[in-house]
């Protein structure tokens, strides 16, 4: 396989003039698939501010409930990537057992989206040389951690992001979210038309780097992708 990742993103709707962060998520898709799950109120949010998010989808969460949730994002205009199956510590892993864990959620995503290849977040963000040599997509970690994972509050989160968003240090960012959190769910409400009303667009990993003409390549680990 070739160690260039083929960004087919649609970036008609961007205009790479205007500031732009990526914020994703991990660890869906959630059970139950309804209104008030944390994950459709996330969906919900920035689809209802005309934006798009990515969203890493792990297999241990994956069943035909659950897949509702993922086909929901694609038509939504959302990414869907990858989280692996199990979500291990991936240096742990031998390259083949790397390699399992990366292929179980590929054809899920390639069946619903109708796409060849899948950005991967590494689960924890850990990644060695080894990991870099042996997976063959690009590996997204952050430039911007809203610590949900660490109990922070929705209004932490708040503060972190417009703190960020007013000093200007969020143009470009990846952030890291979790779907699997009300807390979370809540900070996004509020920060979604909060971050258009200052100009900012909420895109996809794939459609910012597409967007800033910055290449993504396999085996090389993001966190943000500031203007050429």
């Amino acid at each position: 396989m070739s160690r260039t990742y083929n960004n087919v993103a649609d970036i008609s709707w961007i205009d790479p003039k205007k500031p732009m962060v990526a914020i994703s998520f991990d660890d869906g898709p959630v059970d139950p698939v309804c209104e008030t799950s944390s994950a459709i109120r996330i969906q919900n949010a920035i689809a209802k501010a005309g934006m798009h998010a990515t969203f890493f989808y792990w297999g241990n969460t994956y069943n035909e409930t659950t897949r509702a949730e993922i086909v929901r994002a694609q038509e939504l205009g959302f990414e869907i990537a990858n989280h692996t199956k199990t979500h291990p510590f991936l240096p742990q892993l031998t390259p083949e057992e790397m390699k399992a864990e990366v292929a179980f959620m590929e054809p899920i995503l390639k069946e619903i989206s109708g796409r060849e290849q899948f950005l991967l977040r590494p689960p924890y963000l850990s990644v060695d040389q080894v990991v870099k040599d042996t997976i063959d997509v690009p590996l997204i970690s952050c430039g911007l951690d809203s610590e949900d994972w660490n109990k922070a509050t929705a209004q932490q989160m708040i503060d972190k992001i417009t703190k960020a968003c007013e000093n200007g240090s969020l143009d470009g960012l990846v952030v890291l979210m979790h779907e699997t959190y009300d807390a979370t769910a809540e900070a996004v409400e509020y920060l979604a038309p909060y971050l258009k009303e200052r100009g900012y667009q909420i895109v996809t990993v794939s459609e910012m780097f597409k967007a800033r003409g910055a290449q993504l390549e396999a085996g090389v680990v993001y966190g943000a992708c500031p203007k050429a």
